[in-house]
């Protein structure tokens, strides 16, 4: 009996947290000829990559129009967000966003930044300003913008490394930010040609999802980052290659991860990743979108294999359907106040994303429940109240 409860209550968790579960797909303008062949409605973000601004601070994508791929997304009901500088810049362009950046230059180059979004039709901004070119100013360049955003109420995110925090960035920063897309790859690569293996592999995900929770960032505001690409350390010097490439070469490499010293992440191991997405944090993230099956192949697309396990922890059964439940504050720091859904006697159960029972109440019939959380730890729970023969479910983020 305790392993069905246990079960159902992981059954209804999922459901509950899979109905904001995010899918963000970064798409380079250089992939703009495979826009037919994305499936958009199995995503629900893009981030087109990657803009840079002029000495001027005027945005740009090096003259590629962004329309035709912000009108296909946005007909399939996806966000459209642009995503800022990219992991590497020319010296010219990192000269320019140093200038830029300045508290002198800041304000005029952030109006630049929304008047951009404005005027593209754009629903937010994504942060990719990596490695040496974080510099002192990252931290009141990101407030100040997500003050400006906030104003036109569009949300602020950025792609940050697995399992590493750039010391430039405070805490007032981190917490800026509406999520973190975690880069869980790259673990090795063409600059450790002696070292072959995977470069994404499913123990590392779990580790960076520690990580940044260790870190202060609640579940809620994390989306783990997969490829949809691979390292071939055969090769001299170590090569990319997309997953498409692989599998077009022999569709049996759709569901393993390696062959001889070519290293990427098949089905199995992309679906596994999109199970712990559900479980821990609150979406998955993908680099890149063009890189994936298309055409003759697209039966093993991975954008498919993570849409399938999105879709099956979001399918409602007879046995299993939950009325939303009424809580408040949300988010909390400490009270959490739940409303009696039913007319009935209520057993209120919160669960944390390990599945792990925290707290457990009973209440009468009428009035509302307050639940003191001061001794759980900051992150995403879910709340399900048993009342008679219902069951009503939630979630709630603890800060």
């Amino acid at each position: 009996m305790q392993k069905i409860l246990t079960f159902f209550l992981l059954f209804c968790l999922q459901q509950v947290l899979a109905q904001d579960f995010k899918v963000v797909g970064y798409l380079p303008t250089y992939r703009f000829n495979y826009l037919n062949d994305i499936e958009f409605e199995r995503v629900n973000h893009v981030n087109i990559a990657f803009a840079n601004p002029d000495s001027s601070g005027t945005l740009s994508f090096a003259g590629v129009s962004i329309t035709n791929a912000v009108n296909i997304a946005h007909q399939h009901n996806c966000k459209v967000f642009v995503s800022l500088a990219g992991g590497y810049l020319t010296p010219n362009q990192d000269a320019t966003w140093n200038y830029l950046a300045q508290p002198a230059n800041r304000p005029a180059f952030i109006q630049k930044i929304v008047q951009y979004v404005q005027s593209k039709n754009l629903d937010g901004v994504d942060v990719d300003l990596e490695w040496q070119y974080i510099q002192s100013w990252y931290s009141p360049f990101i407030l100040e913008l997500k003050t400006a955003l906030n104003a036109i109420n569009k949300p602020l995110t950025a792609a940050l490394p697995g399992e590493y925090r750039y010391p430039q960035i405070t805490n007032q920063a981190l917490a800026a930010f509406d999520w973190v897309n975690m880069m869980v790859y790259d673990l090795t690569g063409p600059w450790a040609p002696s070292n072959p293996g995977q470069h994404s592999p499913y123990w590392w995900a779990q580790e960076c999802i520690q990580y940044w929770q260790n870190q202060g960032v609640a579940p809620a505001k994390l989306t783990l980052g997969v490829p949809f690409y691979g390292y071939d350390f055969g090769a001299i010097p170590v090569s990319s290659f997309t997953f498409r490439g692989i599998v077009n070469q022999d569709p049996a490499n759709a569901d393993i991860d390696n062959v001889g010293l070519k290293y990427w992440n098949g089905i199995p191991t992309i679906q596994e990743k999109t199970e712990l997405a559900l479980a821990e944090v609150s979406g998955i993230m993908i680099w890149e979108l063009g890189h994936d099956a298309f055409a003759a192949n697209i039966q093993y697309s991975l954008l498919r294999a993570i849409d399938e396990v999105v879709d099956a922890a979001t399918t409602s059964v007879a046995s299993a359907e939950s009325p939303v439940l009424k809580m408040f504050p949300n988010p909390t720091t400490r009270w959490l106040s739940i409303r009696q859904p039913g007319e009935a006697a209520a057993r209120v159960v919160v669960v944390n994303m390990q599945n792990q029972v925290v707290l457990e109440q009973h209440f009468d019939a009428g009035g509302q429940i307050d639940m003191d959380l001061s001794d759980e730890a900051a992150g995403l729970y879910g709340v399900l109240v048993y009342t008679g023969e219902q069951v009503f479910a939630g979630k709630f983020v603890k800060l």
